[in-house]
């Protein structure tokens, strides 16, 4: 290779560094540029967003739950989600259901307005000149009530408005008048006054029984009482306008009141009579499946029931009971009446002229809530306590667990000379801050 050649090279290798710097010092600022712009634009959310003071935690309706905030006498209330986001807020309103809210005109007196949870006008009317009557249901829809007048007649419609797809889906007619379209437990509205005919809000049909249901449905079934052949039956009637029957094993079914996602766990005072003298000896237990229509007696675990157990949507249940000593304990069955957990002794503060057992376990739920909690105290203070007897969260201090909604705990936090205050935390004890954006 020649001299020339050589200093040729060593040009051409200083020029590609020169450049390789130039690129890579380019590169790095832009994304050095583009960094402090997501952090700006970061910085202009959080901004954005603040936290509010609330009343009281209220429990969570389906997707939605609407708090409270009131400053010199004026209530606003909010539509949160389940991230504990605002969605909507509103002052006056003349109905609120599941995520739709009903607010008059601030101009005109008669004319109202129906709001989604977004705080869309979703649906507009004259409560003189339009309807007659106006309700709302669950999952959007609507009962609207129309009267039509002429000189020589006077017609009232009934029908039910879907808020989601703007239309009918029961269309009006004068037939509906006579009874009043009542709600008749969880998606289901009597059409008729006989209860035989119902309009399914889930599956937006109508529904005819060959007999009437007398109860309201809860969590997709009605029961009832029958007594066939001198033998009493539980009688089950689904959404679907079908009825079946399950025999009993102990008489009469007493607590048809507490049938829940599906179950039912009835229970009665077993009175033995002996030399004219009457002496309780436990409770008959037994545990019916309405879907499979199965009973199984439970009365050999749980001698004397003290509360009246209700499941979950999982299939778990808290049963608080005591043995023939009178010492008291707890435990959780699952849909087989099968145990969770070996049952524990717990505080018998509830059990009728009961001496105190010393066990600092106090059970303060009378049912398990949503994700299958329970609410304790031990030594004043609260705690939560997951399905398989696991501690979750302890309270910290001042602070009094009242409830479990949307997998979050209601906290009451309470301190002498400062004001109350009721806030949300996660099951990691974090508090919930519910978010508006400014």
């Amino acid at each position: 290779m020649s001299k020339k050649e050589k200093v040729l090279k060593i040009l051409l290798l200083i020029i590609c560094s020169i450049l390789l710097i130039i690129l890579t010092g380019c590169k790095s600022e832009n994304t050095k540029s583009t960094e402090q712009t997501e952090t700006s634009n970061q910085n202009n959310q959080e901004k954005e967003v603040q936290a509010i003071e609330i009343d009281r935690t209220e429990d969570f309706d389906g997707d939605f739950a609407v708090v409270k905030n009131t400053v010199n006498f004026e209530t606003t209330n909010y539509i949160i989600d389940k991230n504990f986001k605002v969605l909507f807020s509103y002052k006056n309103a003349d109905q609120y259901k599941d995520g739709y809210v009903i607010i008059p005109d601030e101009n005109e007196e008669n004319k109202m307005y129906v709001k989604d949870c977004n705080g869309n006008t979703v649906f507009s009317y004259d409560k003189i000149t339009d309807y007659e009557e106006i309700k709302l249901l669950s999952d959007g829809l609507m009962i609207t009530k129309k009267q039509t007048d002429t000189y020589n007649s006077s017609l009232m419609q009934t029908g039910i408005y879907d808020l989601k797809e703007q239309k009918y889906v029961l269309e009006p007619n004068e037939k509906y008048n006579e009874m009043s379209m009542e709600e008749a437990g969880d998606n289901m509205i009597a059409l008729d006054g006989s209860k035989k005919v119902f309009f399914n809000m889930a599956t937006r049909k109508v529904v005819e029984y060959q007999e009437r249901v007398p109860r309201d449905f809860k969590d997709g079934y009605s029961v009832d009482t029958d007594l066939i052949n001198n033998e009493h039956y539980l009688k089950v009637f689904d959404m679907e306008g079908n009825v079946k029957t399950i025999k009993s094993l102990y008489g009469m079914v007493n607590n048809i009141k507490e049938a829940s996602n599906g179950m039912l766990i009835d229970s009665q005072t077993r009175i033995e009579r002996e030399n004219y003298s009457e002496q309780i000896t436990g409770t008959d237990v037994q545990l019916f499946d309405l879907e499979k229509g199965t009973v199984k007696s439970l009365s050999d675990q749980f001698i004397m029931l003290e509360n009246k157990p209700n499941f979950t949507k999982d299939g778990y249940a808290l049963v608080k009971f005591s043995n023939q000593g009178d010492e008291t304990y707890y435990t959780v069955i699952d849909k087989e009446g099968n145990l969770v957990f070996e049952p524990q002794k717990r505080n018998n503060e509830a059990s009728f002229g009961a001496k105190t057992n010393g066990v600092p376990r106090i059970i303060k739920s009378e049912n398990l809530y949503e994700g299958n909690y329970f609410i304790v105290e031990e030594d004043g203070v609260s705690k939560v306590i997951d399905k398989d007897n696991k501690e979750v969260l302890v309270a910290g201090d001042g602070e009094t667990f009242e409830g479990i909604t949307n997998n979050a705990v209601k906290v009451h936090w309470e301190k002498s000379g400062y004001y109350d205050q009721y806030y949300y935390k996660d099951m990691s004890g974090n508090k919930i801050n519910i978010q508006i954006s400014k």
